[in-house]
């Protein structure tokens, strides 16, 4: 039943499968902060962030999709290596390390972070919709990967910086779904995800703010995400032109 629905209905799979985790990741949270002290929920946190691994491995084993989440191979392409330019314009702001911030555990919980969002989004969710044409499929895909950081408006209230964040990370996600489609493999967007938060966390931002730095080094790097994904849809439709195909899976 799950390879019918998996092969007729791609789209409203994925849109469940995105669903699924938003409503896990609020539920723990939601209950969390109702029964936990606020000092403990820290904790409830963490919980909800084990979560967005937890669900997309139940979800690829239902789903059967083992084999097409791009694990099994690590494949480097000119498109991957010009999509590392869009960390750059944070680089030169200058680095500092927050404060209470370790660069360690920083790193650590980005390489978890961007693993589980990728295994996801550009792992399950990915494999259901390469059935689409690409470009409907690769849009489709950023939008439910802005859509998931609507949570932090139910959470906080502040529906304008959720909104706000829900259109970065679109762009975001566009240029890692293109990675991913370019390469036929899941490692380099989990790569190009963790570098690109590192990048953020670290850069000199706060100094930067006052001067108008950060908001231009923002406009630059999502520039280069929107063309790096154009420069993926265009040479899939060059491609095509010329009878083969950009490699979609892994």
């Amino acid at each position: 039943m799950l390879s019918k629905l998996r092969d007729r209905h791609p789209v409203a799979l994925a849109i469940a499968c995105a669903a699924l985790q938003f409503l896990v990741t609020l539920a723990i949270l939601l209950v969390g902060k109702s029964l936990a002290p606020p000092e403990q929920f820290g904790k409830i946190k963490l919980v909800a962030f084990a979560s967005t691994l937890v669900v997309p491995i139940v979800l690829a084993q239902m789903l059967g999709l083992w084999r097409e989440l791009g694990l099994q191979r690590f494949r480097v392409t000119p498109l991957f290596i010009a999509s590392l330019a869009v960390c750059i314009p944070y680089l030169l702001l200058g680095l500092r390390v927050p404060d209470g911030t370790g660069i360690g555990g920083a790193v650590s919980v980005q390489a978890v972070n961007a693993f589980a969002e990728e295994l996801l989004f550009r792992g399950v969710i990915f494999a259901l919709l390469i059935r689409l044409p690409l470009a409907r499929a690769l849009l489709i895909n950023a939008l439910l990967f802005g859509a998931m950081h609507l949570l932090h408006g139910i959470m906080d209230g502040n529906w304008a910086a959720a909104g706000h964040q829900a259109l970065v990370t679109i762009l975001g996600g566009l240029v890692f779904v293109a990675v991913r489609a370019d390469t036929g493999s899941l490692w380099p967007p989990i790569i190009l995800h963790m570098l690109l938060n590192l990048s953020v966390i670290f850069s000199n931002g706060e100094a930067a703010r006052a001067n108008g730095s950060l908001l231009i080094a923002d406009s630059v790097s999502r520039t280069l995400q929107l063309a790096v994904f154009v420069v993926l849809v265009w040479k899939a439709w060059a491609s095509r032109g010329r009878g083969t195909s950009t490699a979609q899976a892994a």
